[in-house]
């Protein structure tokens, strides 16, 4: 760990965001970050409280996008250009479907890092296998949120998951990345392609999210939601997927609508897609605050919704009568 990246422990245990908010029973659906793509940028530590305060990502946004550092993998051989000048790497994923961003590596200097940022950016939704810099498909990737300068839990125990995972999987690109939402639920991680994101995460539950195996039943209570959703949608979608297996992942939705009642408690959501649909009450089932780490609940400056599901309802797409 670089020193300075986790600031001093907070000044009672007890109050640690992530194992409070774990010992509450909160379930973390809809809490998943939303994105249509996704940017991952190889920058050293230490990083500062704000991913956005790095000189390369400053000022680089796009609707629908984010933009996340990670920290860099070793150097050398293939990572260095034709004048021996190391070259960093900016993965580029896009949504081609619900549960699926496509990923295109790419490697350049960092005197030419800027411009390849620009140019992902002016059109996020577009494929960039084309680009001089393209080097290939991304594998199947894990992101680990360790910003401890952001937040201790993911510090501390995103930090403690990453070493655990790094001897896990030959297969699969594993990244320590800057915050990505959530630090109750530390430690957190975002799968990819599926572009999901999980609480509370193990070792073996995120290898079952990887491989596609086990009891779906048994990991759906960790899953915060997928990212293409909104939060009302997201926990919808969660219990559909619970009932179908893995192969929902597979399966793009058609339509994902929520009607948000004037209140803000509740939302009637409908998700289609090609041979089903679904209809559910989404509703507020408390307010939990959100702690500052290691200060007591009363101390909180914001909450979070606790969503819940009723009266879903999951049958085939009705199909319209000719001529009606």
């Amino acid at each position: 760990m670089t020193t300075g990246e986790v600031p001093e422990h907070p000044h009672d245990p007890a109050f640690r965001c992530a194992t409070w908010t774990k010992a509450h029973d909160v379930d973390p659906v809809g809490s998943s970050p939303e994105f249509d793509s996704l940017v991952l940028v190889e920058c050293p530590l230490p990083w500062p409280h704000d991913a956005d305060e790095i000189p390369l990502l400053a000022g680089r946004t796009a609707p629908g996008t984010r933009v996340m550092a990670v920290v860099p993998e070793p150097h050398g051989g293939d990572r260095d250009d034709e004048d021996g000048d190391p070259r960093l790497r900016i993965v580029h994923h896009r949504r081609v479907r619900t549960n699926h961003l496509e990923g295109v590596d790419h490697l350049v200097t960092a005197a030419d890092a800027p411009a390849l940022l620009d140019a992902l950016l002016a059109d996020p939704q577009a494929d960039s296998r084309g680009l001089p810099s393209a080097v290939g498909e991304a594998p199947p990737e894990v992101l680990v949120c360790a910003h401890g300068r952001r937040d201790p839990c993911c510090g501390r125990w995103g930090t403690l998951l990453h070493l655990e995972l790094s001897a896990l999987w030959s297969d699969v690109r594993l990244w320590r990345c800057s915050h990505s939402g959530g630090h109750r639920f530390a430690p957190t991680v975002t799968t990819l392609p599926d572009g999901r994101a999980w609480a509370w995460v193990e070792p073996p539950l995120v290898d079952e999210v990887v491989r596609r195996r086990g009891d779906v039943d048994a990991v759906a209570p960790f899953d915060r939601g997928s990212s293409a959703l909104d939060p009302w949608c997201q926990a919808v979608e969660r219990e559909v997927f619970r009932r179908q297996g893995w192969g929902w992942l597979d399966v793009g939705l058609t339509e994902a609508r929520s009607s948000v009642a004037a209140d803000g408690r509740t939302a009637e959501v409908v998700l289609t897609w090609p041979t089903g649909t679904a209809r559910a009450t989404v509703e507020v089932r408390r307010e939990v605050p959100v702690l500052t780490c290691g200060a007591p609940p009363e101390q909180a400056k914001k909450s979070s919704r606790e969503l819940g599901v009723r009266d879903l309802d999951v049958g085939p797409v009705a199909v319209p009568v000719a001529g009606a």
